[in-house]
Parts: structure tokens; C-alpha cells; sequence
């Protein structure tokens, strides 16, 4: 164990640490200032028109058969997609459990047994970078505690990727230093300084300082070999399944292309789900849901997410990550991807992995805290520009590969904040435009040929209170729908089994969650339709109107902690020092610079 002295010149030059064969890295900006300026404004821009053409498009008759045909199909897209992630969910929690069970040593014993060449199990070693910046020491206790109940902790480094500009740092990485001494092959702490020209303060930046003084640390003090190393990149909050690295330790040793592979294991936000308010959980828990439907269903471009493992060789190869960009997972894969060509995947570790939601000390903060959080997951949107570049400027990577990363990366950023409208209000407004205001969508919409379970309530009759004691006078247990309505209606089943699946998820109902609270959590399931604008739709919205409008981000810390004992988790019975029952929460950080958005 060591506390590395923090750098007091910053020379960042001297920590760029590139091999002798240089690999072309796409450029981060355009050649122009204005381009890189229209081109950030490209994602709003396709968002607005996505979204708004449910209001613009019934009202001309060919671009409302247009809209007709293009939302039946959207309708179809969106049916059999919900009801591939409901088998998913299935699948999923069915491997996860099997993946518990399996002994990975023993079954790499009997792979080595047929392969000559075979390292000795004990030969990777794991570095585990874990970048923070005003985290609670208990939860980094937490994490460091799932880390040494690993079975192969001894072959386990540990960064503790600090920033120099917090105050008290250097004390509080010494204590957990100090209370985790000698349960890892090493364990040691860095400080990336602060003002660095160019960077913007994030995880990113922090990764990159940490693993490079890692490098001169390991790979260049120890004369070790790169090559054994995997590099982890996790969260302050992530609590790891005892068996990660067991199974990390199988995926890299047995590998077909272990130097251009990341691993990814399923990740849901379930450390502290059950604290945090009822109608964020739908968020965060159809976010792990959604997490493990990527990795599973066939087809999917796969992008590392939050916590995810490549081989530092990879990493040094491409020169880390890039210090001018927050949404650093995304980024990383695919600058790994353009520089290195089509080798480079990301394969499923199904695995759980717990991650903390945001949590305050009030519901109205962490309402407010959480969209500032979205906000921020969805300034992924400023890589749509990076990815259309290297699709256009080549390299080693083929194009039909370029062409679709960033397509799916546009795809899910313009999805991201127009869907809601179309899967809200696509159906209802044009047929509200047809009949109230001489729209003209085709016939064969207007026709309500089908009847689906519902409350239909008859507006004309609430007028006539001589009607209100008839049977059936007010509302109806139908509703009639057309086409694209009834396959909208034909997806509460796969919802339902999402709910119950993201449900299972969590783990054991606490005791300070009474059953009136668990019913009132499903419940809250009926204001999907307003949660998800206020929390997923308008954050995309806002992040790309910064993006557009060349403000940048404020980059903040997301507040996040638990009710009662962060130290719950998954481990054997004395295996983690004990960390107390604690809140723990971060604050959120309110002094960072304006981060200046590509090209400006």
C-alpha cells in the first residue's frame, strides 16, 4: 500500500504516454469553428422534428399518410422490441442466477487441460480505478469491501483516482488506504490536479491521470507486463457481486481477442432504490432492465456502460481517455473502435453489479438532483458529431461498422428525447387534429376497428347531469383503438413483466418499507407517462440545447446514498471490515467551471 505524492508541477505532456508506433486518433473537433457549431446543433435539430411531427404532420394529406405509415410501423418496432425485452428479462435473471452458481476456476482448469498454452490462473492482475471527487469515505469503504471479498483479491490493484482540489483528500484517501492495507496485490492512491488546460473535470480526466501514473507506477517502475492487466473502470458507489472477478478472470484468461474486448457486466441502480422516491424508481429501475436487454438481445451495438473492464494494453494503445469529454464509456469504446478497427467488442459478463440512485435528504432535492444527473447521462449527444467524422474521414475500422456506431448513436440520443411523443401522443393528437381541426390523416386511421380493456370517458355526456345516473353513461370498461393503438395497448404485458423482473431485482423489501409503501410503489407505475417527460425526455432536451447553443455543462456530482446501512451487500460473513451504519451521501458539487461544449 502507498499514497502517491501528489504532483506539485503539472506537466501533463510528460504523462501522455504513447508507444513508438503512433495509431491516428479521430480529431475531437471539426477543421472550423462554425462546423463544429452546426454540427452540435444536428441533434436537437433532429430531435425538434422528430418529436413535432406529430402536430405538423396530419395536416397536409400526403405528409399525413406519410405519418400513418411511419408511425405503424414505429407501433410495430415498438411492440416487438417491448415483448423481446419482457423474454429478455426472463432469460437474463436465469442466467445471472446460473453464472452465480458455476465454480470459474475449476471450469478453467478443464479448459487449460485441452489448451497447451494456457497461463496459470493466478497470472492476469485487475486494476480497479476508482475516480471520486467529494464521496462519503464510508461509501468508498463500501466499494473497496466488495473488492476484497473477492476471491482473488490478491491479484486485485486498486487506484483510488482522486482530485487534488478537494479539500481534505489526501487525509481521507490515507484513512481508507490504511483501513484496506494488505488485502490487495497493491493499493494506492493518485491526484489529478486541477485547471489542466483543455480538460474538463469529470471522470474521465480523473481515469485518465490515475491509470497513467498507474503506468509509471507498474508498468515502468516494476518492469511488469502490460499485457496481464485488465483495467476496470467503476463508480464511487459500485458495489461489485463477489464473484466479478473470478468470472473476469475466466472471460480474459479464455478470450479469443482479449486485447480488444471490453467486459461489461449488467448493472442496475439497486444499492439504495428502496430509499429513494417512488416515481424515480422507474427510472432507475427499467434503466438496469434496459442495460441487460442491451447485452442480451442479438443484433443490439453494444457500448461499455458506468462500470466496464478492456485490457490496458488496449487502453495505452489509444492513448487513455480523452480529458476534453465527459461522457467518457461511450466515448472510449468508440475511439478504441475507430483507431483499432472491427476487432473490438464488448462481451456480456452476466454478472450483477449495484450502483447507487441519486438520493438527498429530501424528495424535492432529489428530484432536482436526478434531472440534473440525466441531464448529464445525456450529454452523451455531444459524440454524435465525433462519430459521423471518423465515419466520414475513414481509418481501420470498416465503414459499414463506422456507419453504424454512429447511427446507433444518434438513434439513441434522438430516441432518447423524441419517443415520448410519439409512444404518448402519437396516436391521440392526430386523431384529435382529424376530428376537432381538419387534419387529414387517411381513413383507415380514424377507423376505431378494435377494443382494448380501458376507462373510456365520455366527455359529451359529463355535460348532461340527466344522463350521469345511466348505466354506462359516463365511461366504459373499452376503449376502441385503431391499429397503431392497439399494438401501444399489446405492450402492458411485457411492462408488466419488466415491473416484476426490475422488482426481483432489488432483493428483500427492507423493514422501514411498510407493504402500504410497496403497494404505493407499484402504483406509481400508472404516472409513467409524466415521469418519464419530467426525468428522461426534457433532460435529453436540455442537454442537447446546451449542446447546441455552445453553453456547455456544468459538470456536477450527483448526491447518492443510502437510508441506513451502506455496508449491505452481498459478502461472506467476515470476510469486509465493518463500515458502520452510516448516511452516506455526496454533495453535490456546485464550484466547477462551465464545461465548454467541442469547438468552443
Amino acid at each position: 500500500m502507498a499514497v502517491q505524492s501528489r504532483p506539485r508541477q503539472v506537466v501533463p505532456p510528460a504523462l501522455r504516454l504513447v508507444d513508438a508506433f503512433v495509431i491516428p486518433l479521430p480529431s475531437l473537433t471539426a477543421k472550423s469553428a462554425w462546423r463544429e457549431r452546426l454540427a452540435n446543433a444536428a441533434p436537437l435539430t433532429l430531435s425538434i422534428l422528430l418529436a413535432s411531427t406529430v402536430f405538423w404532420m396530419p395536416f397536409q394529406r400526403t405528409t399525413a399518410s406519410v405519418f400513418a405509415v411511419a408511425m405503424l410501423l414505429f407501433c410495430v418496432y415498438w411492440t416487438l422490441r417491448s415483448y423481446a425485452v419482457a423474454v429478455v428479462c426472463l432469460l437474463g435473471t436465469r442466467r445471472i442466477a446460473r453464472w452465480r452458481q458455476i465454480d470459474w476456476r475449476a471450469r478453467y482448469t478443464g479448459w487449460a487441460s485441452t489448451h497447451a498454452a494456457a497461463p496459470a490462473w493466478d497470472w492476469p492482475r485487475h486494476l480497479v480505478v476508482i475516480p471520486n471527487y467529494k464521496e462519503d469515505e464510508a461509501e468508498l469503504k463500501r466499494t473497496l469491501a466488495s473488492l476484497a471479498a473477492q476471491p482473488n483479491a490478491h491479484q486485485i490493484i486498486v487506484v483510488l483516482a482522486m482530485e487534488e482540489r478537494e479539500p481534505g483528500a489526501e487525509g481521507k484517501a490515507t484513512r481508507v488506504l490504511l483501513a484496506f492495507h494488505g488485502q490487495f496485490a497493491d493499493l494506492f492512491a493518485t491526484y489529478h490536479p486541477a485547471g489542466i488546460t483543455g480538460e474538463a473535470p469529470g471522470k474521465g480526466s480523473n481515469e485518465a491521470w490515475g491509470v497513467r501514473t498507474s503506468y509509471r507506477r507498474i508498468i515502468e517502475g516494476r518492469n511488469e507486463d502490460i499485457g496481464r492487466y485488465t483495467v476496470t473502470s467503476c463508480d464511487a458507489d459500485s458495489v461489485f457481486s463477489p464473484h466479478h472477478f473470478t468470472v473476469l478472470n475466466y472471460l480474459f484468461l479464455t478470450g479469443v481477442d482479449r486485447y480488444r474486448t471490453f467486459w461489461q457486466p449488467t448493472v442496475f441502480n439497486t444499492n439504495n432504490i428502496w430509499d429513494i422516491p417512488a416515481p424515480l424508481r422507474i427510472l432507475d429501475g427499467l434503466s438496469g432492465i434496459f442495460r441487460m436487454a442491451t447485452l442480451m438481445l442479438p443484433g443490439n451495438v453494444r457500448f461499455p456502460t458506468s462500470c466496464y473492464t478492456l485490457a490496458w494494453r488496449m487502453l495505452h494503445e489509444v492513448d487513455y481517455w480523452d480529458e476534453e469529454v465527459i461522457p467518457e464509456d461511450w466515448h472510449v469504446y468508440m475511439k478504441c473502435s475507430f483507431a483499432l478497427g472491427d476487432r473490438v467488442r464488448v462481451e456480456p459478463m452476466f454478472v450483477l453489479l449495484g450502483n447507487d440512485c441519486v438520493n438527498t435528504d429530501s424528495m424535492v432535492k432529489t428530484m432536482r438532483a436526478r434531472y440534473l444527473q440525466a441531464v448529464r447521462h445525456a450529454w452523451g449527444a455531444s459524440d454524435i458529431p465525433y462519430a459521423w467524422r471518423a465515419t466520414w474521414n475513414g481509418g481501420p475500422l470498416s465503414f459499414p461498422r463506422r456507419f453504424l456506431l454512429a447511427f446507433t448513436l444518434t438513434k439513441t440520443h434522438v430516441l432518447w428525447a423524441g419517443q415520448w411523443f410519439l409512444v404518448t401522443l402519437g396516436v391521440m393528437v392526430p386523431g384529435v387534429l382529424s376530428s376537432r381541426l381538419g387534419a387529414s390523416m387517411p381513413d383507415w386511421w380514424m377507423a376505431r376497428s378494435f377494443q382494448v380493456p380501458g376507462v373510456n370517458i365520455k366527455l359529451d355526456a359529463l355535460a348532461d347531469p340527466a344522463r350521469w345516473l345511466e348505466a354506462g353513461a359516463l365511461a366504459e370498461p373499452l376503449v376502441r383503438v385503431n391499429l397503431p393503438g392497439l399494438l401501444l395497448a399489446l405492450c402492458f404485458f411485457p411492462l408488466a413483466v419488466m415491473v416484476v423482473t426490475e422488482y426481483h431485482m432489488r432483493g428483500p423489501r427492507p423493514d422501514y418499507v411498510s407493504r402500504s409503501g410497496l403497494v404505493r410503489s407499484f402504483l406509481v407505475w400508472l404516472l409513467m407517462a409524466p415521469v418519464t417527460f419530467f426525468w428522461a425526455c426534457l433532460p435529453a432536451l436540455h442537454a442537447q440545447a446546451r449542446l447546441a447553443s455552445g453553453s456547455g455543462l456544468v459538470y456536477r456530482v450527483a448526491e447518492k446514498g443510502n437510508r441506513e446501512a451502506v455496508a449491505h451487500h452481498e459478502v461472506a460473513a467476515g470476510a469486509v471490515p465493518d463500515v458502520g451504519l452510516v448516511t452516506a451521501v455526496r454533495h453535490e458539487d456546485t464550484t466547477l467551471d462551465d464545461v465548454r461544449s467541442f469547438g468552443n
